[in-house]
């Protein structure tokens, strides 16, 4: 299966795209966001692995930026 990267901005608590969790401060519609790419195929344009985010070079030094400015 061929694949591409896609950029999308995602709650910066659960990395959701869209509203997953009723427990995440993204239900409640405020809430910030962080840039993570996510795979997507090419054929149907679906995301793969259940719309976890990528594990690229990118997501984790989004991700330890995050982390470092909210702790």
């Amino acid at each position: 299966m061929k694949t591409r990267l896609e950029k999308h901005k995602v709650c910066d608590q659960c990395f959701a795209i869209s509203i997953i969790s009723n427990d995440c401060v993204c239900s409640y519609g405020k809430y910030k966001t962080i840039e993570l790419e996510f795979d997507v195929c090419d054929c149907c344009g679906n995301l793969i692995s259940d719309g976890n985010p990528a594990n690229t070079k990118f997501n984790e030094d989004q991700i330890k930026n995050h982390n470092e400015k909210t702790n």
